[in-house]
């Protein structure tokens, strides 16, 4: 076997809650989807578990059959308000956003939110975004 090749396992969902039989090979798609789209952030040399998340994520979020992004519930108003929160195991940082508007990636959000977290300490005694 190769020792340069990287061995791992990527398993997404599509929510929590009734998820209709007729739309099964939509969902079945889009975790397809997802899934390799992890993998090839994993099989890159420098790719992280952490990027691989994001990577995944952000196919959900652009499908318009899962309850992400795209796909999301709408408020009374009418109005796509999305949350997204990530956490990194190996740095303990985390990032998260909540009823956010407008927003395509709502992942991307949190996670520049938790890469941001990992820079210390603010002047004049500022905590870090969270």
């Amino acid at each position: 076997m190769d020792s340069s090749k990287r061995t791992f396992f990527v398993a997404v969902h599509v929510g929590a809650g009734y998820h209709s039989p007729a739309n099964s090979l939509a969902y079945r798609k889009a975790m397809h989807h997802a899934c390799l789209e992890a993998a090839s952030v994993l099989s890159q040399k420098s790719g992280t578990g952490f990027d691989a998340v994001v990577a995944a994520v952000k196919v959900l979020e652009g499908s318009d059959i899962t309850n992400a992004g795209l796909g999301s519930n709408l408020t009374e108003d009418g109005v796509v308000e999305c949350d997204a929160s990530i956490m990194d195991g190996r740095t303990c940082a985390y990032g998260a956003v909540g009823a956010a508007p407008g927003l395509q990636n709502p992942i991307e959000v949190a996670a520049a939110l938790a890469k941001e977290s990992l820079k210390g300490s603010l002047s004049c005694g500022r905590i870090p975004p969270m």
